[in-house]
């Protein structure tokens, strides 16, 4: 199908998104356009992000396969894009002679409505966004929400996840802990398109994500940050090497033990008891994307990259 679409089209330049389809790019590049550049655009911690959901021998065995074809294909490309430092510092190995350059995961800025937190004194909402999945700590925002509901009965503290369930035996799972215990001010709503996202974000006053800290998780930057800061909104993460190392997180969030509830309610409390610090949080977030963080900046970036070809 790619191989068609390619001969159809016939471009003098291959974006690829996925390692695999470098191969029949380069088919394409081989016999109807030798002056083709192909570019790997590489986001993923690849193939971990494959072998990580297998087991035994399989594990092992298709780690070390797409370990070595990753080295190949990424040889075989014109040039690699790469999301983020921590994943350049794996290709500046495997590929020390090809051109590279980093481009962040930024939002589209005019697709995010900045949205100030709530004002009143008794409403406040904790949100979740993406992918939901026991790994990335939809269960332990779940009891953080459940402890600050025990602790301050007089105010109305509610939960908004908005993505879907990546397996339905923990979204199961999750939905019958609702009723078991009964957890209230619980709202969970579907994708949307990504020009509507700031509309699922905009109830939420600070916004959580609590991943394990799993080789994946703990060396990969969320992309679901900026869009939580471009539509002004505070942050409560999983403290991983990616946001230590790289953005100054303090300036509108904390960094927090995933493992670790009432670290985590102690850093939540501080945004439900101290409005000021919300609101200076909150226009701080937003000010990161704007001062430069957003795709319309860096979207600059690649296609100067781009022109070097």
């Amino acid at each position: 199908m790619l191989t068609e679409y390619l001969n159809e089209f016939e471009p003098d330049i291959i974006i690829c998104s996925e390692t695999s389809a470098i191969i029949p790019s380069l088919r394409f590049k081989r016999k109807v356009n030798n002056n083709c550049k192909i570019i790997s655009d590489i986001t993923e911690w690849y193939p971990e992000n494959v072998a990580s959901k297998l087991k035994g021998f399989n594990r092992i065995f298709s780690y070390i396969y797409l370990f070595l074809s990753n080295i190949i294909l990424s040889n075989l490309a014109d040039a690699l894009i790469i999301g983020e430092k921590g994943k350049k510092k794996r290709y500046n190995l495997i590929t020390p002679f090809k051109k590279k350059v980093i481009v962040g995961y930024y939002p589209v800025l005019e697709f995010f409505n900045y949205t100030e937190p709530s004002k009143s004194k008794i409403d406040f909402t904790l949100g979740y966004a993406g992918v939901i999945n026991f790994r990335r700590g939809i269960l332990s925002l779940l009891n953080v929400l459940t402890n600050l509901q025990r602790k301050y009965p007089d105010k109305n503290i509610k939960l908004k996840i908005a993505g879907r369930f990546e397996f339905t035996n923990e979204e199961n799972i999750f939905k019958e802990k609702l009723i078991k215990d009964n957890i209230q001010n619980v709202e969970i709503v579907g994708w949307t398109d990504y020009d509507k996202i700031s509309d699922n974000l905009s109830e939420m006053d600070v916004c959580f994500d609590l991943r394990e800290l799993t080789f994946i998780y703990k060396n990969s930057l969320p992309i679901k940050l900026f869009e939580y800061l471009a539509a002004g909104k505070p942050v409560i993460y999983s403290a991983i090497k990616p946001l230590k190392e790289n953005i100054t997180i303090n300036d509108f969030g904390f960094l927090v033990n995933p493992k670790n509830i009432d670290e985590i309610v102690n850093k939540t409390e501080r945004y439900l008891l101290e409005k000021d610090l919300l609101n200076k949080h909150s226009l701080a977030a937003r000010k990161f994307i704007e001062d430069g963080n957003n795709w319309g900046k860096e979207s600059l970036k690649l296609i100067s990259f781009i022109d070097t070809l």
